[in-house]
This record gives C-alpha cells, structure tokens and sequence, in this order.
C-alpha cells in the first residue's frame, strides 16, 4: 500500500544527516571556542596588572610595604611579586619637604630633596650610570649648587665611562660625601645594582635615584626577585624612598584601560638614625600679605608672589605613604592617599567637577573604592543622567554664586559647592574626595568654598591650579586644616624659572588633618 505525503530521496536523506551532524560539530566547536575565549578572558583580567581598576592595592591599616626575605620571595608567584613591586616603588617611606625637579619636565630631569639635610654640597659631584639627564640639568646643577655632573654607560652619549665595574669603582675611590647617584637599569643591569649596594659600605651616597626598567610583560619571576633584593637590602642600609615617579615615556596608553608604566623612578635619601622622622611640616611659610583669588591684581603685582607660589607649591607639607593613581596615569587620572586615615571607605561619596567626556578618573572610583560618584560638567552638552550604578552626571558647573553663564553661544549652569551640596542632601555628609579642574576658575570658586564653609567636611582636594599668585587662597586652605601631599607636573605645560622645573596647569593634592581617622 502506498504512503501518501512526499518522499525524500536517499540521496538527499544522506546529505540531510551529513549536513546535521556537521552542524551539530560546528556548534560544539564554536560554543568550546567561546568558552576558552572567556575563560581567557577572565584569567588576563585576574592574573594581568594592566586590568581597569587593578592597583595591586593593600587593604590592611599597615603603611609601610615590607619587602620579604628571599625564600618567601621565591615562593610568590609572578604576578604577586610584580604586584609588590608596583605597590612598594609606588609608595613613600620618609618625608622630603621640598622635593625639587631639575632637568625636563618630560625627560631628561629629576626631582631631588633639597631638605637642608639632604641638598647637593655646594661643589659636589653627581654621578649618573646610564640615564640621559638633559643639559639643562647639568645646568640647573652647576647653577643652584656649583655641582658637576659625571656621565657613565654604554646608552648615554655623552659618557665618561663605559663599564658598570669602572663606574663602581669611581663611586668607591670618591674620598668625600657624594650628594647624588643616578642610575638607569634594565633587567640586565640588576646584578650590577647588587655590586653597588655592597659598596655603600665604603663610602656615603646621599641620594640615590634609580630609573628601573621593568614590568610583567617583559620581565621575568627571576628579575622580580632580583631587583625586589636589591631594594630591601639598600632600605636595611638606611635608604628610604621620598619621591617616586610613572614615567610618562614608559606608558603604554593606547587603550583607556591600559593603566601601567614599564618604568618607575625612586628616589631615596640617607637617613642617619639620630635624625627625627618628620611626618608633617610645621609651618606654611605663606606670606600674610597674599591676597585672595577674587581680589583685583596688576601684573606687576602678580609677579611679586610668582617665587613664593612656585617655592609654596613644590612643598610636601604631610607624608601620604600609600598612594593610587586612577584613571589615565597620564591626563585625566588623580593621585589618592590610601593611607588608612584618610582612605575612602563605603558608603564614601565623591564630587568630580570637570569631566570632559573621560570617566576614567570617576569610573576607578567607583570600582576601586565603591564610592557614590557625582560629576558635573556644563561644556558637554549632556543633560543629566545615570552614567552607571553608582556614577551620576549633572549639566551643572562649579561658581562662586548661583548663576546662568554664556560661554560660545551655549548657556551654561553654575552652582556653589554649598548649594550642590544641599540640593543632594549632603550638607552634613563627609564628601571623602573633591576633584576640581575647572581651567581657572578655581581661583573665584576657593574663596567661597572656605568661606562658606563647604570643605569643612571635604577629606581629600584634588586641584589644578593655574595662578601662581593666588597664594591668599592656599594660605586659608592651609588655615582650615588643608596640608599638601602630592604635587603632579603637567609634562606638556613646562615652564623653567629660578634654575628649576615647574609646569603650568599644577595637580596639587590636599589632605584634611582635621578629618584624619583614628586607627
């Protein structure tokens, strides 16, 4: 008896069952691809310190990081030992009150204390192992200290020397103190470091300023290890860092999310163990005279206070020992003391004025810390919304008094920190960090804000400032309790007055002693 309804063909029959089973493989291998590619994707964002909001940070109450000893060294992973490494040559062990660049202010320069216990001797000589120090270092040098510079290595063209082991033994040969050594080194020249450090024994360096070339991508567990005992051996000699920086030539920064540095520059001092440890300065050193931001000034006026501003602001006036970079290392990221006595602790609230369309400052924030962040910008022509789950943005600017502004056409809001803050009801609130970049107008903005009393309750400023004879405002800043951390160069905005490096555009960073926790 005959079926009715349409048959398939064997051949097609066939093909049919070919053509399934292959689809079915082609699955299984697309779903077992995808699985790879996340679970890859998940162990790069663990084990990789280039990860968004990853900063290797310590979460305990202890500040100093201390190096372990070489067994427990050998025993830590590469990404842990690089994870230490990055916290401990990104972290402060001593106060130096005026830590002073000299040199470029991109490269070619660096910054040296000039305590009076740890300046350069007047006529001394400076030594430098294969770093490129500009000329106008050696010039700064010969101008602010009768300082000589002597050059050696293979990668510096001016150089007097060739070899590490003749520049160690000039180094041992110097009959008298030497105020300053400079080294550059890369993995290979890690051993030489270790030769070095044993001939302090000998004699007495001041400071040394290392320029270490190293990061996970390049270097190996070994290299970690190497360099890490290096660094605790000269810290056992009484060495202690005061200044560090990300050099800006060494960032890798094509993606937004690429947040780490292949090279670090430490700079430690000789601490003799009769001197007092110095935690925070004791004066401003402010002249009284200094009047404040609002108030009218000729340039010739202006120009009285350009030498107290830029001595003023090169000061640090409290040791911050931990500290974090986040958002874009070069603009658009903000220094913030993670020491525990002022570290942002949820339910912590931030205010971010001046966003210019990078949240990458506001968005390490809220990942880092998981701080309600409030950010304001009238030049984006953004109405107000929800830019993630903690992070909201308003169409509003910062001013010295509620009022409407045209700016190029546009119409722009402007607000008191005051009002802000009421409006939000966080008048009573701690608002744990203030971010302000505001291109100039901080210098009408600061003047109300003391005055209204709306930092009272401010921990950490965040401030570029741009007026270098607004120092009537950093005098009442200091006067409420405001004492300076941390002071950020802009390398494309230098400027060279009185034989030292500065820039315009200064991030300058504050904490409030008055708000400091009890731990």
């Amino acid at each position: 008896r005959m079926k009715s309804g349409r048959q398939t063909p064997p051949i097609l029959r066939c093909i049919s069952g070919k053509f399934s089973r292959n689809l079915i493989y082609l699955t299984v291998f697309c779903a077992a691809i995808i699985c790879i590619l996340v679970i890859n994707h998940l162990m790069f964002y663990r084990t990789n310190p280039e990860t968004f909001h990853d900063h290797c940070a310590s979460w305990t109450n202890e500040t100093d990081f201390v190096i372990p000893g070489d067994e427990k060294l050998g025993m830590m992973s590469l990404y842990e030992i690089s994870c230490l490494f990055t916290r401990y040559v990104t972290s402060l062990q001593r106060l130096c009150t005026e830590p002073k660049r000299f040199g470029d202010v991109d490269y070619g320069g660096v910054r040296i204390c000039t305590d009076r216990a740890m300046a350069p001797s007047p006529g001394c000589v400076i030594y430098s192992y294969n770093h490129d120090l500009s000329q106008r270092f050696t010039d700064q040098m010969e101008e602010k200290f009768k300082c000589d510079v002597v050059f050696f290595g293979k990668d510096v063209i001016s150089s007097s020397y060739d070899s590490t082991s003749g520049f160690i033994k000039v180094l041992a040969s110097h009959q008298q103190v030497i105020s300053v050594v400079v080294m550059k080194l890369n993995s290979r020249d890690f051993k030489y470091l270790t030769q070095f450090i044993r001939t302090l024994r000998r004699m007495q360096v001041k400071q040394i300023i290392l320029e270490i070339h190293l990061s996970p991508n390049s270097g190996t567990k070994s290299d970690y290890v190497q360099i890490m005992t290096a660094l605790r051996r000269l810290n056992e000699s009484n060495y202690f860092k005061y200044w560090y920086d990300r050099n800006w030539n060494c960032i890798g920064n094509e993606r937004k999310r690429n947040r780490y540095s292949r090279c670090w520059t430490i700079n430690m001092f000789l601490k003799n163990g009769d001197e007092e440890d110095i935690v925070i300065s004791k004066a401003s050193d402010l002249p009284n005279i200094a009047p404040l931001g609002t108030s009218p000034i000729d340039e010739n006026e202006k120009k009285k206070y350009k030498n107290e501003y830029l001595k003023y602001i090169s000061k640090h006036q409290i040791l911050c020992k931990q500290m974090l970079r986040l958002g874009n290392i070069v603009d658009g990221g903000w220094d913030i003391c993670h020491d525990v006595q002022f570290r942002p602790k949820p339910p912590c609230i931030v205010y971010s004025f001046g966003i210019n369309y990078d949240f990458s400052f506001d968005e390490d924030m809220e990942k880092t810390y998981g701080c309600d962040v409030f950010c304001f910008d009238p030049s984006m022509k953004t109405a107000d919304y929800k830019h993630s789950d903690h992070i909201s943005f308003y169409n509003v600017g910062l001013g010295d008094r509620n009022k409407d502004v045209t700016v190029s056409g546009e119409t722009w809001k402007l607000k008191t920190l005051r009002t802000i803050q009421k409006e939000l009801g966080h008048t009573n609130r701690k608002i744990d960090v203030l971010k302000i970049d505001i291109e100039g107008n901080e210098i009408s903005t600061i003047p109300e804000m003391i005055s209204s009393g709306a930092l009272n309750n401010v921990v950490q400023l965040c401030l570029e400032f741009h007026h270098y004879y607004d120092l009537g405002s950093l005098r009442k800043l200091y006067d409420i309790g405001f004492r300076i951390f941390w002071a950020h160069q802009n390398p494309f905005a230098a400027f060279y007055a009185n034989g030292e490096s500065y820039s315009y555009g200064m991030e300058v960073y504050f904490v409030n002693i008055n708000l400091a926790a009890n731990v």
